[in-house]
């Protein structure tokens, strides 16, 4: 087996070539002669390296051009990436997942994984370490986002050139995030109360190590603060100083209380491509699927995507959306009631999480601070929800 490429120049002519052979996608008789790269999401894709490329060939039914995903050269987002286990689960999860849930995804021409990959989900391993003092634990996670080896990891996707890709920062209407709400039910059943794949073991739950996140947030509390202090409410900043004290234990709870399913993780509109206005063609960037409470994809969809301007009636009605399709779709002990009050939990947890995301990773210069200080602003308004 021919070595997987470390960076996007790896991938090239006679790499492609064997590699589109081995999985039945170019015909023996068929040589990629040449490529050409275009790097994609430059200054966002915060764990990951992304580039289209167009391929010449000299056959005469060939694939035109391919999306090639790598873990990232930044060193501390890639150190970051490793502790999530975030570059193994993502070639499982188009290896394993997404062939058996309903969700509209790329089709995939190879996912590649080094045989040095330990294992995404070493429940084990991160049991062990949620039992470590907070202090140490706070240590650890610094030391290995520092220094831990990343095993070769590499995406050949689909390139989905008859579609439109969402975009957070410009945010969508209601009617295109009713579609998507649609398309999360429909995901969501198919797995609904923990029903998943024997072979999908390495798929954890969001509480599995909830002091090491918790740990996280503590280190990067003051970075985060210092970056969205003059972006948010003094309700908000209330909220962010109560999550201190309660963050830990609301994850705990939540994971408890309530049916859980697999998520996306990161369920957002730059993850996103659409056919039209309201037709989801895929969803993409599976780093961080697990088992958690539906809400926490509903939350970090509709804060990142919604205009801070829109009614809160307007997000109740997305939640009927969501509540009707999953109805049909087969799901019926979960309650309309019940999900407007996850849906309201959710917000606290995901902004729990962001502190520990955004204060941990080097977010650029470019779109990357653009999409967080939009996405703060949008969150800002939805936590007026939220009682103080």
């Amino acid at each position: 087996m021919q070595p997987i490429p470390t960076t996007l120049d790896q991938v090239d002519a006679q790499w492609l070539t064997d590699t589109l052979r081995s999985a039945g996608r170019l015909a023996a008789s068929t040589t990629v002669t040449s490529t050409a790269h275009e790097l994609l999401g430059v200054g966002e894709g915060f764990m990951g390296e992304l580039a289209r490329i167009d391929i010449t060939h000299d056959g005469a039914d060939a694939i035109g051009s391919v999306i090639v995903k790598i873990p990232t050269t930044v060193e501390e987002n890639r150190g970051a990436g490793q502790l999530l286990g975030i570059y193994e689960r993502e070639v499982r999860a188009y290896q394993d997942l997404l062939p058996r849930i309903d969700v509209p995804s790329p089709a995939v021409h190879a996912a590649l994984l080094s045989p040095e990959a330990t294992g995404a989900a070493d429940a084990e391993r991160l049991a062990k370490a949620d039992r470590l003092p907070i202090w140490l634990l706070r240590i650890m996670m610094k030391r290995e986002m520092k220094t831990g080896v990343v095993p070769p990891a590499l995406l050949l996707l689909e390139d989905i050139r008859d579609a439109e890709c969402g975009d957070q920062v410009a945010g969508c209407s209601p009617e295109r995030a009713a579609a998507v709400m649609r398309v999360a039910a429909r995901m969501h059943a198919s797995t609904w109360n923990s029903r998943v794949p024997d072979d999908c073991e390495w798929l954890t739950r969001g509480d599995i190590a909830p002091r090491i996140f918790h740990a996280v947030y503590l280190t990067h509390r003051r970075e985060f603060g210092a970056l969205v202090g003059d972006w948010i409410s003094p309700h908000s900043l209330g909220i962010l100083r109560e999550i201190k004290r309660s963050g830990l234990q609301r994850i705990r709870d939540t994971h408890h209380q309530v049916p859980l399913c697999v998520l996306h993780g990161d369920f957002r509109l730059d993850n996103m491509f659409f056919a039209a206005e309201a037709d989801v063609r895929a969803v993409i960037d599976w780093q961080i699927p697990g088992f958690g409470p539906a809400a926490l994809d509903l939350g970090y969809f509709l804060v990142g995507s919604l205009d801070a301007s829109t009614p809160e009636s307007v997000i109740d009605e997305l939640l009927g959306v969501y509540h009707d399709e999953l109805v049909a779709a087969g799901v019926d002990d979960y309650s309309f009631a019940q999900l407007c009050a996850d849906y309201v939990e959710g917000l606290l947890i995901i902004l729990h999480r962001a502190v520990a995301t955004f204060g941990a990773l080097d977010l650029g210069e470019e779109r990357g601070l653009e999409l967080v200080k939009v996405w703060i602003d949008r969150f800002d308004a939805r936590l007026a929800r939220v009682p103080a």
